[in-house]
C-alpha cells in the first residue's frame, strides 16, 4: 500500500509534544511569520526559546526562512509544503478529538496504517488480514493488533461458531483516524500530479 506523504512527519509529531513548536507552526499557518509577531503572538515564549524551536522546524523541513537585505535586517518564517501538510493533519485529529501522540505512534508505523485501512473496508479476521498485508508474519499482526486496541482505534469481536472465530472493526476514534489519515494520502496524491504535470503553452488566436 502506498505510504502516507507524512509518514516520514512520526518523528516531528513526537517532537510537536512540546507545546511551544506546535503553537509555532500554528501561528505561522495564520500568516504571522515575523519573529517578533511570533514571540507577542505566543506568551510566555522566550526570543531564544523560539528561534530554537524555529531553527529544528527549519532542520525537519517544516518551515522555511525568507532573509530581506537592509538595516535593519528582517527575516520571515514560512511553511513548507511539507509544514502545511502537517498543520492540516493536525488540524483535522485536533477537531475530530485524535490525540498527538496516538497519532504519531500511528505514523510512524505504516503496519498499523495500513491495519487501519483496510479495516475500513469493514471487519476482518486476522487471516483475512494477514492475506492482504504482504510481508506481515503472524506474530508481528497480533502485536499490531494489540497496539492498535490499546490505542482505542479497533475493537475485537469474539463469535461463537465452530471453531469460534475473532474479527476486529475500527472502533469511531479509528474510524475518524482512518478517514483524516486517508484523505491526506488523496490530498497528497493530487499534488503530487499536480506537480510533475509537463507545463504546456498555450498559443492566441493570432499564432502568437
Amino acid at each position: 500500500m502506498d505510504s502516507l506523504g507524512v509518514g516520514e512527519s512520526a518523528e516531528v509529531l513526537n517532537a510537536l509534544r512540546c507545546k511551544w513548536a506546535a503553537l509555532v507552526l500554528r501561528r505561522l499557518s495564520e500568516g504571522i511569520v515575523r519573529p517578533g509577531q511570533l514571540r507577542r503572538a505566543i506568551p510566555g515564549l522566550s526570543t531564544k526559546v523560539l528561534y530554537e524551536h524555529l531553527r529544528a522546524l527549519q532542520g525537519r523541513g517544516l518551515v522555511r526562512v525568507q532573509t530581506f537585505h537592509g538595516y535593519p535586517q528582517r527575516a520571515e518564517y514560512h511553511l513548507t509544503d511539507h509544514g502545511w501538510r502537517l498543520v492540516r493533519l493536525l488540524s483535522a485529529c485536533e477537531q475530530q478529538g485524535i490525540p498527538l501522540p496516538v497519532l504519531a505512534d500511528v505514523l510512524k508505523c505504516r503496519w498499523l496504517r495500513d491495519i487501519l485501512c483496510i479495516l475500513r473496508e469493514g471487519p476482518q479476521r486476522p487471516s483475512h488480514l494477514r492475506r492482504r498485508l504482504t510481508g506481515i508474519s503472524s506474530k508481528v499482526l497480533a502485536e499490531k493488533l494489540q497496539k492498535l486496541e490499546r490505542l482505542r482505534l479497533i475493537s475485537r469481536e469474539v463469535r461463537a461458531t465452530r471453531p469460534i472465530s475473532v474479527w476486529y472493526r475500527l472502533s469511531e476514534e479509528g474510524t475518524r483516524l482512518s478517514a483524516i489519515l486517508d484523505g491526506e494520502k488523496r490530498a497528497h496524491h493530487s499534488e503530487s500530479i499536480i506537480m510533475s504535470a509537463p507545463v504546456t503553452s498555450v498559443r492566441s488566436h493570432n499564432g502568437e
